[in-house]
C-alpha cells in the first residue's frame, strides 16, 4: 500500500521538508546512490503563482542535505527561456544555497518516443534523455492547479510535458481525447521516483497559466506519483475518475488510483479539502472517452 503525506502549514518551505520527512523511508530505499533531478514547472517565465517557487525546491534541498551527499541537478524545459525563468523566479540563489547545477533540458540531449494525432497517425516527440534515464531519481515539483485540456495538471503531468522538447510539445495537443492518452502512454516511461506537490497556495479557474490563487497551506509528497495526484484530486474536490490521463494511468498499472488503498500519513483531507473552481471548459474535457480510435 502506498503512503503518502498530507501536511497543512503557514510556510511553504516547511510544509514542504516535513511532507518528506513522513515518507522518508520510503524514499531513501528508492535513492540509495542514485542522481536527483528534480523537475519543477515553468508553464510560464513569469507568473510566479502558475510556476514552481524557489521555496518548494529550498524544501526539498533541506530535506535531502540531511542524509543525501550526491549531485543534485534542477532541469525543466520552460515554455519559453528556461534561464530566464530561472532567474526570474530566484532559482539561481539555489545555486549559491545548496551547489545545485539548474539545467535547460530544451537544449537537449533527446530520445524520440512515439505519440498519436487525432486521427491515430503515429508522430515522433523530442523527449529528454536526462528524464528518461532510469539511473537517475527524478523528482517532480509541482504546483497544485486546474487545466484548461485535461482538468488538473499536478506531478505525473509535470514530468511528462515538462520532458519534452518545448518545440514538440504542441504535438501532444491533439484534442481532449488523444492528449489523454499520449500524456498516460509517456508517462509509462517518464514516471517519477518522488511526487511534491506544493498546495501552498494553489490555482483554480483558468489553469495552467491564467487562473486565481487559492491559498489551501497545504503539501502533499509521495513515492507513488498516481497516488499523490489521487490525493491531490481529493483535496480540490476533483472527480479522480473523470480525469482523463491518471484514469489510463491506473488502468495500466503505473500506480494506485483506489483511494481505499492508500496510506495517508500527516493531516486527514477532511481538513485540508477545498473544492477548486474548474476552468470554464471542464464540461468539454470530460468527454475525453469520446471517440477514441
Amino acid at each position: 500500500m502506498p503512503r503518502v503525506s498530507l501536511v497543512k502549514g503557514d510556510d511553504r518551505r516547511e510544509n514542504i521538508r516535513r511532507s518528506l520527512e513522513l515518507v522518508s523511508d520510503e524514499i531513501r530505499r528508492g535513492l540509495r546512490s542514485r542522481r536527483v533531478v528534480i523537475k519543477p514547472n515553468f508553464v510560464s517565465t513569469s507568473v510566479q503563482l502558475a510556476s514552481s517557487h524557489a521555496d518548494q525546491i529550498r524544501g526539498i534541498l533541506d530535506f535531502l542535505m540531511g542524509f543525501y551527499t550526491g549531485r543534485v541537478v534542477v532541469a525543466e524545459a520552460a515554455c519559453g527561456d528556461t534561464m530566464e525563468a530561472y532567474g526570474n523566479f530566484g532559482f539561481f540563489s539555489l545555486v549559491r544555497e545548496y551547489g545545485v547545477e539548474l539545467i535547460d533540458l530544451n537544449r537537449g540531449p533527446f530520445e524520440y518516443l512515439s505519440i498519436k494525432d487525432r486521427r491515430g497517425r503515429t508522430l515522433s516527440v523530442r523527449v529528454s534523455s536526462l528524464l528518461l534515464d532510469s539511473d537517475n531519481y527524478l523528482v517532480s515539483a509541482a504546483r497544485l492547479k486546474t487545466h484548461d485540456t485535461v482538468v488538473v495538471t499536478l506531478s505525473i503531468k509535470n514530468a511528462v510535458m515538462g520532458g519534452i522538447y518545448a518545440g514538440d510539445r504542441a504535438l501532444v495537443h491533439q484534442g481532449v481525447r488523444r492528449i489523454n492518452l499520449n500524456i498516460s502512454e509517456i508517462a509509462g516511461r517518464i514516471w517519477p521516483d518522488l511526487s511534491v506537490i506544493d498546495g501552498f497556495e494553489g490555482m483554480e479557474g483558468d489553469g495552467p497559466v491564467h487562473g486565481t490563487p487559492v491559498s489551501t497551506g497545504i503539501a502533499i509528497s509521495g513515492t507513488d506519483p498516481l497516488a499523490v495526484d489521487r490525493v491531490a484530486c481529493e483535496v480540490m474536490g476533483v472527480d479522480f475518475a473523470r480525469v482523463g490521463y491518471l484514469q489510463y494511468c491506473f488502468e495500466k498499472g503505473l500506480g494506485e488510483g483506489d483511494l481505499r488503498r492508500i496510506e495517508i500519513v500527516g493531516q486527514r483531507i477532511s481538513d485540508c479539502a477545498r473544492p477548486f473552481r474548474l476552468h470554464g471548459s471542464v464540461e468539454e474535457q470530460y468527454r475525453w472517452r469520446e471517440g477514441l480510435r
